[in-house]
């Protein structure tokens, strides 16, 4: 497989499902955190879907959870839905503010 061949736009992210290893829906990306000196994904805004809905709450998973699954076209997050339903919940404003510190909570409960 090529370098072209793994290159994603960030616009093509957004909307994209997240599973658990058994095929199970999480929830779907709607923001990519991307470290700036490092060049790369640090972690993404999982929205939850169905029984995991947290009213207008975001799960952010560190990028290093989620592997590709070109058949189901989806993200497999290597946590199950016991575990995901425990990860940290931030609104908008939260993980938009650079003094909340989210990313070193969420980095402290997948230690």
């Amino acid at each position: 497989m090529s370098l072209e061949d793994r290159l994603v736009k960030s616009a093509a992210l957004i909307g994209v499902k997240i599973t658990d290893a058994g095929g199970h829906k999480l929830g779907a990306i709607r923001e990519v955190f991307i470290d700036r000196d490092a060049g790369i994904a640090r972690y993404v805004a999982v929205e939850p879907s169905g029984l995991f809905a947290a009213g207008g709450k975001f799960r952010p998973l560190p990028w290093r959870l989620l592997t590709w699954d070109d058949k189901a076209e989806a993200y497999v997050a290597d946590l199950t839905r016991d575990r995901f339903k425990e990860v940290p919940a931030y609104d908008r404003d939260q993980l938009n503010s650079a003094t909340y510190g989210w990313a070193g909570q969420v980095e402290k409960f997948f230690e």
